[in-house]
């Protein structure tokens, strides 16, 4: 079909170029100035061709796609044995000089690939199109077209499962190509992960998008998303995984480390410079003391903030134990500042997780429940040695707890449900209890 169109395409581009030709040095024009159907003919040779380039641009698509249908396997197994020389070629260097912790490619055994699905995913989404009558057979529009008549792979085979799915966040019904699946293994349609990116990109707590605890990976979810989320995804990343960060005096807005300079960064939005040392407008000779921020430090003294030590955000304690960790990840000490278990300080304060210990059981509380009033000590103290053995929980288990309650992540007020960690009772909602705890 498509050699078909391609014939006729060219059929007519002749045919527009002898109109061209004919018409061309007739009429009473100027020398040198088309007539308006010269210029239609040539507009339509040119979109003639435009569509011929597509054509052969999409049979190109379609022959990689069935050489990587049936040849993935052979491919992959090449591509790892040519990771396992050069680990081995790195290896040898590394002995012949000395090093006793000779670094080698073969502790990352599993280098990341692209499994069979994934592949038939962007077949649907580039080349055949979707077609649901199609993908209840468990095929695409035209996956004929892209396997021939050529025996399946056993693993592309095998790979299939139902073509429809459900979104783990919304719970609507999808194409299978139509969701991207985290690593593990839950999938997301493509607005829901679309919000999961752009979320990313604007609240630090939640870069890198995850589920399940595990990131979920750029490469493999850059088909699902719109090229302006990528683009803004990719710009914060560089930010968020900047340790010490340089924002400019003039806009505030992040300056990267390309654009660092001595003591000075430059602004590639407004032109400013910045020094790196104050955060203030650049200068000549030794860093004067920055007024406003030491009228910033003062009033954290004086409330008992702390400061992160890797971007220097100020963090305030507002229950738990003294085990904080930033916005930005770095984890360290309430009390000194330093590096998680880096130091010798107490790891809760008493009076807090007395506090937090009442706060727990007060969630259970019933008026006409005198018994359960009575108990409170021997429940409270119960509660204070679960906080102080579970302070650094993984929150691995959760219970449903149904009623309005506010989320300790990220403080929203949730009216018909929340969920609640087992272990160090943590309240969560679904969002968070998925993307952030």
């Amino acid at each position: 079909m498509d050699q078909t169109l391609i014939l006729a395409f060219e059929l007519l581009s002749q045919d527009a170029q002898e109109v061209i030709s004919a018409v061309t040095g007739k009429g009473k024009q100027r020398e040198g100035v088309e007539t308006d159907a010269q210029i239609a003919f040539r507009l339509f040779q040119e979109e003639l061709q435009d569509a011929e380039a597509l054509l052969t641009d999409k049979q190109m698509a379609i022959s990689i796609g069935k050489a990587v249908q049936l040849d993935g396997g052979v491919l992959s197994q090449l591509q790892e044995e040519e990771r396992i020389a050069h680990g081995d070629h790195q290896l040898s260097i590394a002995l012949d000089n000395g090093e006793t912790e000779a670094r080698t490619a073969h502790a990352d055994a599993h280098s990341p690939e692209y499994d069979a699905e994934f592949i038939e995913k962007l077949a649907c989404i580039y080349i055949t199109g979707f077609d649901d009558d199609a993908s209840d057979r468990g095929i695409c529009s035209d996956e004929e077209t892209i396997a021939g008549d050529q025996p399946e792979s056993s693993a592309w085979a095998a790979s299939r499962g139902p073509r429809k799915r459900a979104c783990e966040a919304c719970g609507e019904v999808k194409h299978f190509a139509e969701l991207a699946r985290a690593p593990c293994q839950h999938e997301y349609c493509r607005q829901c992960l679309t919000h999961l990116f752009g979320a990313a990109a604007t609240d630090e707590s939640l870069f890198p998008p995850r589920c399940c605890k595990q990131p979920i990976p750029l490469d493999k979810s850059q088909p699902f998303l719109d090229s302006n989320v990528v683009r803004q995804y990719r710009k914060k990343a560089v930010e968020f995984s900047s340790p010490h960060r340089v924002y400019c005096y003039g806009c505030a807005a992040f300056i990267p480390p390309t654009n660092h300079k001595d003591d000075a960064a430059t602004c590639s939005d407004c032109g400013c410079q910045t020094c790196i040392s104050c955060k203030g407008a650049q200068h000549g000779g030794d860093c004067p003391e920055d007024e406003k921020l030491q009228q910033v430090l003062q009033m954290a003294r004086e409330e008992g903030w702390q400061r992160c030590q890797n971007c220097w955000c100020m963090v305030e304690l507002d229950m738990g134990c003294y085990h904080m960790t930033c916005r930005c990840g770095f984890q360290f000490c309430y009390v000194c500042g330093a590096r998680w278990k880096s130091c010798a300080c107490e790891q809760w304060d008493e009076h807090r997780l007395y506090e937090r210990a009442v706060e727990v059981d007060a969630r259970d509380d019933h008026p006409e429940d005198q018994a359960r009033r009575d108990n409170r000590p021997q429940r409270v103290h119960q509660l204070m040695e679960n906080l102080r053995r579970d302070h650094e929980c993984e929150h691995r288990r959760w219970q449903y707890r149904e009623g309005k309650y506010c989320c300790e992540q990220c403080f929203q007020l949730k009216r018909r449900f929340i969920f609640e960690c087992r272990q160090c009772h943590v309240l969560a909602c679904a969002y968070c209890k998925r993307h952030r705890a």
